[in-house]
């Protein structure tokens, strides 16, 4: 999903001129699956982000397409459902036979009691359950749906599916509308057409949030589906819209019967170009067969002519000729967060290396990790894709699977040398991403885990490839826990006191504090502090020693660098220490500093970036932008344009570790978070609170349902991996060791 750039937005009142035409910015159809909805029944659009906290198992993650959303079941799938009292209900469960089966057949338990039987037809349909008082509880409820069979789907690395589920409605036993929805004709409770019209079953509301484009105009059909014609029903629909204070106005209604001639309808939306609002179409009254359709609708506005490009491409072009035959180092320190730099405004000196760096080329002042654990993230770093699309098909933490080629790959197929030294094993050859390089070295195995190590294999290698072009990756663990920084860096920043030695090197003292099993004295956070900085400080000084090689060696002006971050580390700003569990900016905004030998110097860039673009942008600075032969292009784009004033992302996304994530979106202005397991969601405001301390998720409701909404767009357009159990990579000694001693395992 492409995202309106939020200063695009701003800038329509001023760019809007008369005569301009209004063109379709949001197509409310096919985000449809994603509004929100109030309704007489109890819906779940399977398929949709908003579904999976009740997908509980057995449901495959489906890509976002046309039409209805669904998701695959095997053989077994369970639902989660949530009722205030027991009482008399019935459900009408919407599905299909997997592909190539057929006589399935369904059993059906409610909290382990059976409630029906299904002999499934041929093709879609709709079915009825009886879910009576005596088996249901107070609370949540699990609906067990038995397939008798199951068939593998043409997808690598699936499992066997049996069915295509698309929703379950779930209302009163004595509701006739509901059973109006089993006849032949009728519609499903909320469908969209081929065609890109909305079906809405009534009494309901369907609301969506957005951003205001310049003279705002929503456009829709209104009409009654067929069988609510044949049947004498009718519709009668309104449209209202309401703002972030919490205003509220009717801005169009009407009725529908079948028997007038369907006309399009055109509705002024009123409201600041920009602004987040709430729109919400309704079916109102009680009446049956107030089956509604809103055939085409969609927001329209005036949208500027992009600002010339001319002189960027210019300067972007004369940039890589600058850089014909250069060398580039990529440097990755793991668990480093942005906000412990002095350039990124910390008040310790942390990095002056790192900050001379920075001074003398681009500081991306909003760099963010897609993924805030070390596998994840730097698979999509060498894939240029998003965590979930890199591992498609596959668990989150299997090795990365064969599929789009990487970075490694694409340089070595030009020629280019190739090299991978890495002291972390999460980012080693046990979990695929050696895949391309010349040589790659984990040299935790022989040289152990200290920064120093990299200057005792990087200087043999600058002076053996200082006549090739290469392209090398030094994988630091620094400031990665341990948190046990040598001397003088251990007391750099304050005393080494009060936590011990063992509190320091093993993760029993911080799984404790993550367990609320202790808690920490505000001494012990202090300290914690220190030695993280200190850790950091220690490979900030050798990266200091590496410059000076390769100046030594006659590389420093041959060469492009780059410093980063695969995550950051949470050290108890939210309650936590460590990474992977968490999405505030200690763990998910890391440091990116470039500096090009032959380039612009003391750039500070504000754009939104993550690591995914690093790959594309390697590419480009060794000869390798577009289609040359080096495989199709990244999928996401080089960053060299943005050095030069170009308009970049307005916002990042993030996931946790773990099957069932927490997702994140992150602009300028707020951050959201939504818990895929547990449907829990929270904002804050960056503005007001950048700390990120005060969850304003209720108390802003429009805002969060934009966040929430636009959110779940990206997550459905992702191509995700299937939920289940993770395909574990068998480790050799030295690497389980090696994740021992980074806590990752126990």
């Amino acid at each position: 999903m492409r995202l309106p750039r939020a200063s695009v937005l701003a800038a329509l009142a001023a760019a809007a001129c008369a005569g301009q035409a209004r063109v379709p910015i949001d197509d409310l159809a096919r985000r449809a699956p994603l509004a929100d909805r109030q309704a007489a029944w109890q819906i779940v659009l399977f398929g949709t982000p908003q579904a999976e906290p009740v997908q509980v198992r057995g449901f495959l993650r489906t890509p976002s397409g046309t039409g209805d959303s669904y998701a695959f079941a095997e053989r077994e799938a369970d639902v989660w459902l949530r009722w205030p009292v027991p009482a008399p209900r019935v459900a009408l469960l919407d599905l299909a036979p997997a592909a190539g089966l057929q006589g399935q057949a369904v059993t059906v338990l409610l909290n382990d009691r059976p409630v029906g039987r299904l002999e499934l037809a041929e093709g879609r349909g709709r079915y009825r359950l009886g879910l009576p008082a005596e088996a249901q509880r107070a609370g949540g409820n699990t609906l067990a749906i038995r397939f008798e069979r199951a068939a593998p789907t043409a997808e690598p690395n699936s499992r066997r599916v049996a069915a295509v589920v698309y929703s379950l409605t779930v209302g009163d036993e004595h509701d006739r509308g509901l059973e109006d929805l089993l006849a032949k004709n009728a519609p499903a409770p909320f469908s969209i057409t081929e065609a890109g019209s909305l079906v809405q079953a009534g009494p309901s509301i369907v609301t969506y949030s957005l951003r205001l484009p310049v003279d705002a105009e929503l456009r829709f059909t209104p009409g009654l589906h067929r069988a609510a014609r044949e049947a004498g029903g009718r519709a009668d629909l309104a449209v209202w819209l309401e703002n972030d204070s919490g205003d509220e106005r009717e801005v169009w209604h009407g009725g529908v019967d079948g028997r007038e001639r369907p006309t399009e309808v055109r509705v002024p939306l009123p409201g600041r170009a920009g602004e987040i609002v709430r729109l919400a179409l309704r079916v109102q009254g009680a009446r049956r067969f107030a089956w509604a359709v809103w055939d085409k609708p969609r927001v329209l506005g005036r949208v500027p002519e992009a600002p010339r490009a001319a002189e960027t491409g210019r300067r972007v072009d004369e940039l890589r000729q600058a850089l014909a035959g250069a060398n580039v180092l990529l440097i990755i320190l793991d668990a480093a967060g942005a906000r412990h730099f002095r350039g990124y405004g910390y008040s310790r000196e942390t990095t002056p290396e790192i900050d001379r760096i920075a001074a003398e080329g681009v500081l991306f002042e909003r760099a963010f990790t897609p993924a805030v654990f070390t596998l994840a993230a730097m698979s999509s770093l060498w894939t240029g894709l998003p965590p979930d699309q890199s591992h498609r098909g596959v668990a989150y933490d299997a090795p990365l699977p064969q599929g789009p080629p990487t970075l490694a790959e694409r340089l070595t197929a030009r020629g280019i040398v190739t090299a991978g030294f890495v002291a972390n094993g999460m980012a080693g050859i046990s979990f695929g991403l050696h895949r391309g390089f010349t040589e790659f070295h984990e040299i935790y195995r022989d040289r152990g885990r200290r920064a120093a190590a990299f200057v005792e294999v990087l200087t043999p290698f600058f002076n053996a490839n200082k006549d090739r072009r290469f392209f090398a990756y030094a994988h630091f663990r620094e400031p990665h826990f341990p948190y046990d920084p040598e001397p003088p860096f251990d007391t750099r920043f304050g005393p080494d006191r009060p936590l011990t030695m063992d509190e320091r090197r093993y993760a029993a003292w911080y799984t404790a504090v993550n367990a609320r099993k202790t808690t920490p004295t505000p001494q012990q956070v202090a300290h914690l502090v220190r030695l993280y900085d200190g850790n950091l400080a220690y490979a900030d000084e050798v990266i200091g020693t590496l410059r000076r090689r390769l100046e030594r060696e006659g590389l420093w002006d041959r060469t492009v660098v780059i410093v980063s971050a695969d995550h950051g580390e949470a050290l108890l700003e939210h309650g936590f220490i460590s990474h992977g569990q968490q999405l505030y900016d200690e763990s998910t905004w890391i440091p990116l500093v470039v500096r090009f030998p032959k380039g612009p110097r003391g750039v500070r860039v504000t754009s939104f970036v993550d690591l995914g673009a690093l790959a594309p942008t390697i590419a480009d600075v060794m000869g390798l932008a577009g289609r040359d032969g080096s495989g199709p292009p990244f999928a996401s784009a080089s960053l060299l344009p943005l050095v030069f004033g170009a308009p970049g992302n307005d916002a990042v996304f993030s996931r946790t570790v773990g099957e069932r994530p927490q997702y994140a979106m992150r602009d300028a202005r707020f951050r959201f978070i939504f818990n895929t397991r547990y449907g829990q969601e929270e904002l804050y405001d960056l503005e007001k609170d950048p700390g990120e301390q005060a969850n304003i998720a209720s108390t802003r409701p429009v805002v969060a349902a934009y966040y929430r909404q636009t959110l779940a767009q990206w997550i459905r357009d992702l191509e995700r991996g299937n939920v289940g159990e993770a395909a574990k990579p068998e480790l050799p000694r030295e690497v389980l060791e090696n994740l021992k001693a980074l806590g990752y395992v126990r």
